[in-house]
C-alpha cells in the first residue's frame, strides 16, 4: 500500500515545460496569448529575409519611357521650326559661298540655292533664282557637265520642271507660264517622270482626262512603285470614266 501511495503523489505532478517547476494533476494553466503571438512573430521575422528598401525598377522604367514620349512629341511638334533653321542656315552658306567663292560658283549651286528656296516655300525668291540659272544656262551651254550631254540636258529638265512648279505656286499661280516650263521640261528628257505628272495634273485641272490618262500613265511607267503616281492615275481614269464624285472633281479643278 506505501508503494501504490508513492506512485499516486509522484504522478500528481508533472514537470513545467518553461522552467521544471511542478504542477499539480488535475489543475489547467492557460498559456499567455499575447505572448504566444509575439513569440510567433519573433519567430517569422527571424525566418524571413531582411527586406532591402531601394529604387523600385518599375518606376525609373516608367520615368524613362515618358520622359522619352514627351521628347518625341516636343520634336514632331517643333520639327518644322527646327526645319526651317536649318534650311535657312543652308541658304545662308550658299549665298556666303557665292560672295566668297564667286569664280568657282556655277548654275548647279544656283538651281540648288533655288531649290532651296522651294522648299523653304518662298516661291518668288525660288523664281528669281531659277531664271537667272536659265540665262546662265543660255551662254554657257554645257557648263554642268562638259562631257556628258544626257546629263546636262537631265539638269535643263529639272531646271524647267522646277521653275513651272514654283510659277504654279505663286499667288496668284502663273498656270499658262507654268505649263510652258514643264512641257520645254520633257522636250529636255522625255521620260522626266516628275514633269509628267506636273503635265498631267495640269491637263486634269482643264478636265482633259483622256491625255492626262496616258500621260500619267507614262510617268508610272518610269516608277511603277510610285503610290503617289498610281493614285493619280487612277483618279484620271475615274474622272474619264465619270467615276469621280462632284466633290472629288471640285478638288481637280480647284
Amino acid at each position: 500500500m506505501l508503494h501504490h501511495h508513492k506512485l499516486y503523489a509522484a504522478s500528481a505532478y508533472i514537470a513545467k515545460p518553461s522552467g521544471g517547476e511542478l504542477l499539480r494533476h488535475g489543475q489547467t494553466s492557460a498559456p499567455d496569448l499575447g505572448q504566444l503571438v509575439l513569440a510567433a512573430s519573433s519567430a517569422n521575422q527571424a525566418a524571413m529575409p531582411t527586406e532591402t528598401f531601394g529604387p523600385d525598377p518599375f518606376f525609373w522604367t516608367y520615368i524613362i519611357v515618358s520622359g522619352l514620349i514627351i521628347a518625341i512629341a516636343l520634336f514632331w511638334i517643333t520639327k518644322p521650326f527646327w526645319e526651317n533653321r536649318w534650311l535657312m542656315e543652308k541658304i545662308n552658306a550658299q549665298k556666303l559661298k557665292f560672295i566668297t567663292q564667286e569664280q568657282e560658283v556655277t548654275p548647279l549651286d544656283q538651281f540648288e540655292l533655288g531649290r532651296m528656296y522651294t522648299s523653304l516655300k518662298d516661291f518668288p525668291s525660288a523664281l528669281a533664282e531659277f531664271e537667272e540659272v536659265e540665262e546662265d544656262f543660255n551662254e554657257v551651254g554645257g557648263t554642268l557637265d562638259p562631257e556628258d550631254s544626257m546629263g546636262a540636258l537631265a539638269a535643263r529638265a529639272q531646271l524647267h520642271n522646277s521653275k513651272g512648279f514654283a510659277l504654279m505656286k505663286l499667288e496668284p499661280p502663273r498656270t499658262a507660264q507654268a505649263r510652258r516650263e514643264f512641257v520645254r521640261a520633257v522636250t529636255y528628257w522625255p521620260e522626266f517622270p516628275e514633269a509628267l505628272i506636273n503635265i498631267g495634273k495640269e491637263l486634269m485641272k482643264r478636265k482633259r482626262f483622256d491625255v492626262a490618262v496616258r500621260t500619267l500613265n507614262t510617268a508610272l511607267k518610269w516608277q511603277p512603285g510610285n503610290q503617289e503616281f498610281s493614285d493619280y492615275a487612277e483618279q484620271a481614269r475615274k474622272a474619264m470614266d465619270g467615276e469621280l464624285s462632284k466633290e472629288e472633281m471640285k478638288q481637280i479643278v480647284a
